[in-house]
């Protein structure tokens, strides 16, 4: 009864071993990377949902870039909150002084969705997304930005108000 019983145990491990490696094999990791095209909704839903504070500028390979090293206009990012509205405004706030509005603009996504026009008084063109999730915006700025007095590539580096 005993040899029996061991091998009436050992076919029960091996069964549920079985199934179980069966349910594991079967299991499909979900891939995000299966739309890797955004959509106009999910981008302007993100865009929107937050103001945007400027942390950091920095090279396209991702080294911070001192604030002194930038001209004026790159250190003003650091003052401001920028604000995107579902009616296509952008505005750019004040925090010093109770979010006011001191300049705006409009702004658009591209077709693509992987860009955003911008058109604001000292700060135009099309700035492509780097990344854009709930608690990150990173847009890159082509040849426009002053590092050291040389134009350059620059990611400018937007966290959520909170």
């Amino acid at each position: 009864m005993n040899q029996s019983y061991r091998i009436l145990n050992s076919f029960r491990i091996m069964l549920i071993t079985s199934l179980f490696l069966c349910v594991l094999t079967s299991c499909k990791k979900d891939d995000n990377s299966a739309n890797p095209t955004p959509t106009e909704a999910t981008q302007t839903d993100l865009l929107v949902a937050n103001s945007w504070h400027t942390t950091s500028i920095t090279t396209t390979d991702g080294q911070e870039i001192n604030k002194s090293r930038l001209d004026l206009f790159s250190q003003s990012l650091f003052t401001l909150n920028m604000q995107f509205r579902n009616n296509g405004r952008v505005n750019a706030l004040d925090p010093l002084q109770a979010n006011s509005v001191i300049n705006g603009g409009t702004w658009k996504l591209a077709a693509d969705n992987k860009s955003i026009d911008v058109d604001v008084t000292g700060f135009q063109g099309n700035f492509p997304i780097v990344q854009l999730t709930k608690s990150r915006l990173i847009l890159r700025q082509d040849n426009k930005a002053s590092v050291d007095g040389k134009k350059t590539d620059i990611y400018m580096v937007f966290d959520p108000v909170l």
